[in-house]
């Protein structure tokens, strides 16, 4: 069973919408990770940034 369907059968037996259910879920994800953000090391960018509007 997908992720999908398991949300979409918790939908329907609790009332909760899909889309609610993935936002709290992004939200707690995050929150988590934001306590150990500390420990994440990553060393600043120093190229060039992409033109966003450049033709590609």
């Amino acid at each position: 069973m997908t992720a999908k369907a398991r949300g979409v059968r918790i939908e329907k037996a609790f009332g909760v919408s899909m889309d609610t259910l993935m936002r709290m879920q992004n939200s707690y994800d995050i929150a988590q990770t934001r306590k150990r953000e500390g420990e994440i090391k990553v060393a600043p960018f120093k190229g060039k940034l992409a033109d966003p509007h450049a033709m590609v």
